[in-house]
């Protein structure tokens, strides 16, 4: 007898969602070891710095864990930080979540963290990123963000500083030295082999680092201090996005750029820069974090480098033409290794190994160290023995899916345009059809056919310059298994497609974003994928506001789930932080002149289009998207008597890190789905309360 979708029985509970889901930020290798930060929900989201011996065998070895009970690393620089830690021979260099100041830490946790810069003038205050080591191994190079002292009167100052890593004075360090100031961001410091230069990127208002960023290289004298003006080389400019700079073993500077509407590879060479493989294809990504790696330098000359087609993502090994220019020249292999996700790109190399952060569809996320085969043989078969197998150092889970019940996705082109229906161009998806071996489907081709469709989630990603990836989500595994399908969209705007898939959502945001999903959904409910009267959209942040927009200027979608999303632009634009606080110039238009269209596009201001049932969930302590946002949307829902529930985390910033707030929200939009569709869901799920002309206790 089959059971109704929405209410399959499912072995992935809310916690499951939760303590599975252990995030990775950056890695680093250095003395035959990788260094990796985890995020643990099961400690309320803390960074923990742990390392693994590499070129041993069998895969999630023993690991240590080097950062001491308590200590949580994370930087808070941007908002959305990356870079939190690096590795300076002996020691760590490490962002202290808990007063932002850098700490100096024995690689083998020996002893406790040691804070190497001073303490801030107000907590939070100062904060550091990107830190990378001097090739003497006693100066560290960082992005700091400053929120106190001069030129911070209107914002926080964004500076390059040089910080002793063995500090005179050890109880009250002195103020680091500022190396490149004047610029609104800086990215990406990184020192040359010899010592003698340095190389970093900065952009200004109203850019965004995939907008325009230029590529500076300045002198350093023994001391590793800047005894020259900077210069820009080669690459970079407003209209020109530059990302990853990194210096070969013998001192080349090489750099991404997407000069061809491509982020392609390139190498600076007198002055002039050397597309060594010129391709419609990525091998870059947008700089959301700080502290990106998307290519690393192997012994025998060959590059482990990251490479997207078509917003497919897969490492390569690219083989410059020994001593030549000529890009025809060059050999890129494809080794075949079962990732389809590199996220954060953070890909590093001894010379002989790589370790990258892998994502796939089938099986948890991991750190992954990988010995590359000889340059005749770039098999990389993960089945198969030799050095071309990768290892997995650690998984994201201690207790994976059994991959019986994973549902995996199909790679969906869909068509769309400037309005509903249109076919004039193709936007991108995954989508992942319910799979649940316990359970018998209702039959698609019965009596009664057109109900027995599964409900459908379409998921929108933040950003909006971002991009969703073919991985294990135990989040669309707890739908799908539940008897739910998921389309995650790569709207028009997303990354990895070319620059002019990327700049299609300029002056469009709102605007295009939605109607790629309004699309996607139709789609999904003409090709027979979903129930065309049970469909939902949900997303975080700018896939938030792409929720509000298409409950309210849209009749589409039954339910909406909107996490922290966007219902204001004006105020988002008055009231977020600095790194994104001229990011809607861009995609939007520049204030005053645009005011009306912010307005027109902001679904506060047409929330009597919104009757489909929503849900709000918010962090109480948000700076990217203030509360007040979601406060506001609750009135203008309340004032127009639409359903709604709304769960408030107040400890929360922007994304839920605590696993309880992570099983919570999953259960609460499950809970949520099943009232606006009527199915009864399995398990003992706590119910939302829904409300109708009243706010929640919360907001009253």
């Amino acid at each position: 007898m089959s059971t109704p979708y929405g209410e399959w029985p499912s072995p992935i509970a809310p916690a499951d969602v939760a303590e599975g889901g252990r995030g990775f930020g950056s890695v680093h290798v250095a003395d035959g070891y990788a260094y990796w930060l985890e995020r643990r929900p099961s400690e309320g989201g803390r960074g923990v710095i742990c390392r693994a011996a590499l070129g041993g065998s069998g895969d999630t070895p023993d690991h240590d864990e080097v950062t001491p009970d308590g200590f949580d690393v994370r930087t808070l620089v941007h908002q959305y930080g990356g870079g939190d830690f690096a590795v300076a021979g002996e020691d760590l260099v490490v962002a202290s979540m808990d007063d932002q100041r850098l700490h100096r830490l024995p690689v083998d946790g020996s002893t406790e963290p040691t804070p190497i810069t001073p303490e801030p003038p107000e907590p939070l205050a100062l904060r550091y990123a990107d830190m990378a080591v001097g090739p003497g191994g006693d100066i560290v190079y960082a992005v700091r963000e400053r929120h106190v002292g001069p030129g911070t009167d209107d914002e926080p100052a964004n500076e390059l500083v040089r910080v002793p890593l063995y500090p005179g004075d050890e109880d009250d360090p002195d103020d680091p030295a500022v190396i490149a100031e004047g610029h609104d961001f800086y990215a990406a410091p990184r020192p040359a082999p010899d010592g003698d230069r340095i190389a970093y990127l900065r952009w200004d208002h109203p850019n965004m680092p995939w907008d325009g960023t230029e590529l500076v290289v300045a002198d350093l004298d023994a001391e590793g201090a800047v005894v020259s003006g900077s210069r820009t080389v080669a690459l970079g400019g407003p209209d020109e996005s530059v990302c990853s700079p990194a210096w070969s073993p013998d001192g080349v500077l090489y750099a991404v750029s997407d000069r061809t509407g491509w982020w392609n590879l390139y190498r600076i060479v007198d002055g002039s820069a050397e597309n060594l493989h010129p391709a419609d294809a990525e091998f870059g990504v947008p700089m959301w974090l700080v502290g990106i790696s998307t290519f690393a330098f192997l012994d025998d000359g060959r590059i482990a480098t990251l490479y997207t087609v078509d917003g497919e993502p897969s490492l390569r090994l690219l083989d410059p033409a020994s001593g030549g220019s000529v890009p025809e020249s060059t050999d890129l292999v494809d080794p075949n290794l079962p990732y389809t996700s590199f996220r954060p790109a953070s890909i590093r190399s001894d010379g002989d190994r790589v370790v990258f952060l892998g994502h796939r569809p089938d099986a948890p996320s991991a750190v992954v160290e990988w010995s590359p085969p000889v340059a005749s043989d770039d098999t990389g078969d993960e089945e198969g023995d030799g050095s071309g197998e990768p290892r997995r150092l650690r998984e994201s889970t201690d207790d994976p899916i059994d991959p019986a019940y994973v549902s995996t996705p199909e790679s969906v082109v869909f068509p769309t345009g400037d309005a509903v229906g249109a076919d004039d161009t193709v936007a991108y998806a995954h989508y992942y059809p319910p799979h649940n071996p316990d359970v018998e489907a209702p039959d698609a081709d019965g009596p009664d056919s057109d109900t027995e469709r599964p409900p459908l989630v379409v998921k929108v990603h933040g950003g909006p310059t971002s991009r969703s990836e073919a991985t294990l989500s135990t989040s669309t595994q707890f739908l799908t298994t539940r008897g739910v399908a998921v389309l995650d969209v790569n709207y028009r705007g997303s990354t990895g497609y070319g620059r002019a898939y990327r700049d299609a959502l300029d002056g469009k945001w709102g605007v295009r974003d939605t109607l790629d999903c309004v699309n996607a959904a139709r789609y999904a409910a003409a090709e027979g994928l979903a129930d065309p009267d049970r469909l939902a959209i949900s997303g975080g942040s700018a896939g938030g506001y792409a929720v509000l927009s298409a409950l309210a200027f849209y009749d589409t979608f039954d339910a909406g789930a909107s996490y922290y999303g966007v219902a204001d632009l004006a105020a988002l634009s008055a009231d977020t932080h600095k790194f994104e606080s001229r990011y809607l110039d861009g995609l939007v238009g520049p204030l005053p002149a645009a005011e009306e269209t912010y307005r027109e596009r902001s679904p506060l201001y047409h929330a009597e289009g919104i009757t489909a049932p929503l849900l709000v969930l918010q962090g109480g302590k948000d700076e990217v998207v203030p509360p007040a946002q979601a406060a506001a949307m609750i009135d203008a829902l309340v004032a127009n008597d639409t359903p709604y529930a709304y769960v408030e985390f107040p400890e929360e910033r922007h994304g839920f890190r605590d696993a309880d707030n992570i099983a919570r929200a999953h259960e609460a939009e499950f809970a949520f789905y099943g009232e606006a569709f009527g199915f009864d869901p399995a398990g003992d799920l706590e119910r939302v309360p829904m409300f109708v002309g009243e706010r929640p206790p919360e907001l009253r």
